[in-house]
């Protein structure tokens, strides 16, 4: 079965995890993932080449619409996809699911990955092509409630026209380790801190700016106290950056960059700080829960990815800065629950990457739900 996937950018984020956590367990069930990318590379480009998946570069459809279009109809032309899965953070672009819906590729999918999108002219585009979405995609999918009522409007949400595939992972994967904690708490001097996390790019929805003013707060109560921002160096880093040199935070706010082990870091970890202004359901949250770290979380973030809510507090945006510090201390103190509890949690609330794939291929295949 091959499945020909649209919408992942050069830069790993929440879209693109999506992809690949599934890809690596369905390349095991028959089912074969190629890739159609409009930058100059694209995120995990080593690893998919390694599972046998094939990867169009195209001209970018912003910067070449012609070129774009005719580059996608030639690939839908010479290659039989029983699927094309398009991967959507808005509507601002629906070219590649109108140029499929037109040429009657058998299964069309909307992928509805957020819940908001930044951006005037973004905003427009999006809001100009959402009713011509169910022209031409013949299911319609989203990450959770949130991004499906918010893509595809109430009416089609309630009325059972979007189905929900989740943000799985392989929750062993970031188990939590005691050695692995220890070991990268001596190795950075943080044996007597209380480490708080965050994991994300430094982009407008993650809210860095509000993690920085959040951080002075915490630091006049703590001062051992240390914030690990893990995430790739690019986007708004500098801004972020000189933020911090400006407010004196140099000594209590480590840019640990792209990190492949993340789960080492989650597990010296004591607290996770995730004051998103939207998402739709962050994988980083559930890898977080998944290690079994408390988090303090806005409420602007879907409740769909609390999956512990005894260990997850949410604080509206409106809140002040001393109140979520206060809470993040607070929250600092919980000990984390044992690793089997954690596992068959996230395995009942539909979290767990090997039941979630076979879902998936039985929407690629019409089986069940939007067959």
């Amino acid at each position: 079965m091959k499945i020909l996937q649209i919408g992942m950018g050069n830069i790993a984020g929440g879209l693109e995890s999506f992809v690949m956590n599934y890809y690596r367990v369905l390349v095991h069930m028959d089912v074969q993932f190629d890739f159609v990318c409009m930058y100059d590379k694209i995120a995990y480009e080593d690893e998919i080449k390694k599972l046998g998946g094939k990867i169009y570069y195209i001209p970018n459809v912003k910067k070449n619409y012609q070129g774009y279009v005719k580059q996608l109809k030639r690939i839908l032309r010479e290659t039989k996809y029983d699927v094309v899965h398009v991967n959507m953070l808005s509507a601002a672009n629906i070219v590649p699911l109108r140029i499929a819906g037109k040429m009657n590729i058998p299964k069309v999918i909307a992928h509805s990955h957020s819940s908001s999108c930044p951006g005037f002219i973004r905003k427009t585009m999006d809001w100009w092509n959402r009713p011509k979405i169910a022209r031409y995609a013949t299911e319609r999918v989203a990450c959770g409630e949130m991004a499906g009522r918010w893509l595809f409007g109430d009416k089609a949400y309630q009325s059972g026209k979007v189905i929900l595939v989740n943000n799985a992972i392989q929750a062993e994967k970031f188990c939590f380790q005691a050695e692995e904690r220890d070991v990268l708490r001596k190795k950075m001097g943080w044996e007597n801190k209380i480490v708080i996390g965050h994991v994300g790019r430094f982009d407008i929805p993650k809210n860095h700016d509000r993690m920085v003013d959040i951080m002075k707060c915490v630091v006049t109560k703590n001062k051992d106290v240390v914030l690990c921002l893990i995430g790739p160096k690019e986007g708004l880093y500098e801004q972020i950056r000189e933020k911090v040199q400006k407010a004196d935070l140099e000594k209590h706010v480590y840019f640990a960059g792209k990190q492949e082990n993340v789960s080492r870091y989650l597990s010296a970890m004591d607290v996770f700080l995730f004051p998103s202004l939207f998402e739709g359901v962050p994988f980083a949250l559930i890898e977080e829960q998944a290690n079994g770290l408390p988090c303090v979380m806005s409420d602007a973030v879907s409740e769909e990815a609390v999956i512990f809510p005894e260990s997850v507090k949410r604080l509206s945006l409106q809140k002040d800065d001393q109140t979520w510090a206060d809470t993040i201390i607070q929250m600092g103190n919980l000990k984390r629950k044992p690793q089997d509890v954690i596992c068959e949690g996230i395995r009942k609330a539909h979290f767990d990457i090997t039941t979630e794939a076979q879902r998936l291929k039985d929407l690629y295949l019409g089986i069940g739900a939007g067959g």
